[in-house]
């Protein structure tokens, strides 16, 4: 097997990384995806365009980075019993400060007008944290916990859905009693009348 060849220049410095990835996401909270530029994230810093470059290839890929580093995936819960379950999803969406809040208001109200940056916001930020709920449902059925009449596929947008439109259209956070509310009252009823 031959070894990959080895990277020419230094090598990337996380430090650096973090401070254009923070950058970024106050840009964003301040003037907006549109007005947000990589001179100003730049400027910002302290660096030099190509130090982007060498990162990212553009705006957007650094705009979805910044994104994405607040809103790490969690691993797929197992906690033997589905309200559990289903209740780790709902807190994959908790956040504690409002600036992931923020960043993520920024990015809804552009990709409205930014087919682009919709698509790789939802590739990046809510597909990963959405499939949760659909593959701790989809086990459950395989389980025989849910019968297969259920329609998991419709019933794991409920949750995503509601936290979308707290989010982006109320301005509100997703908390505990939120979560408490939506799978006791709405998913597990759901699940069982089914």
């Amino acid at each position: 097997m031959i070894p990959p060849p080895p990277r020419v220049g230094r090598p990337l410095d996380t430090g650096v990384q973090a401070a254009l990835l923070r950058a970024t996401q106050d840009l964003l909270i301040e003037q907006g995806y549109e007005r947000l530029t990589v001179d100003a994230v730049a400027r910002r810093c302290g660096a030099s365009k190509a130090t982007i470059y060498r990162r990212w290839p553009g705006k957007l890929a650094l705009v979805i980075a910044a994104a994405t580093d607040l809103f790490p995936v969690p691993e797929l819960p197992d906690t033997g019993d589905l309200r559990g379950d289903l209740l780790a999803c709902g807190r994959a969406y908790l956040k504690e400060d409002g600036r992931s809040q923020r960043v993520l208001a920024s990015l809804h109200t552009a990709a409205r007008h930014d087919a682009a940056l919709r698509t790789a916001a939802r590739e990046a930020l809510g597909s990963p944290v959405d499939r949760l709920f659909r593959e701790v449902l989809d086990r459950a059925v395989v389980m025989g916990l849910i019968s297969e009449d259920v329609d998991v596929r419709i019933v794991a947008e409920v949750f995503p859905g509601i936290a979308f439109h707290y989010a982006a259209a109320l301005g509100l956070p997703v908390d505990e009693p939120l979560i408490l509310r939506v799978v006791d009252h709405v998913l597990l009823p759901s699940l069982r009348r089914a």
